[in-house]
């Protein structure tokens, strides 16, 4: 879905107040960035079933307005259900990016101590003598 054909979308649903049922009653378009994405699912599956049971009784009729909000509905639901998952999985990559910086600046630590400590007495000795100039 194009970022216009999105956002036209969006305008659409909340121009014509579009209400998506759920087990808690009634939900705004707004209401849907709240739902985990069970929830979300399960009201796409509802929309779709709605939709394949309208189904199609003429290809010369066009679709029933109903239909097309159902569907509008949908595309909506997907696409936040799509904008969800990505912004998990981003999330996740990022979880595990500092998960590995964590752990090689721990290791680059310890080399550091490992490196020192193999100094002998005289280099230590002259590292000190560097600090007290």
């Amino acid at each position: 879905m194009s970022n216009t054909n999105t956002e036209n979308q969006f305008v659409n649903a909340t121009r014509k107040k579009y209400r998506f049922q759920s087990n808690k009653g009634p939900l705004t378009v707004e209401d849907l960035w709240d739902l985990n994405l069970t929830s979300l699912d399960n009201i796409a599956v509802e929309l779709d079933e709605k939709i394949q049971k309208a189904g199609r009784r003429s290809f010369i009729d066009r679709r029933s307005p109903s239909t097309t909000e159902d569907s509008a509905k949908l595309d909506i639901i997907k696409f936040v259900i799509e904008t969800k998952q990505l912004e998990t999985d981003a999330a996740k990559a990022r979880a595990e990016k500092a998960t590995q910086k964590e752990f090689l600046n721990s290791l680059l630590e310890k080399k550091k101590l490992a490196q020192l400590e193999n100094l002998t007495p005289e280099q230590i000795q002259a590292e000190l003598n560097k600090l007290d100039q």
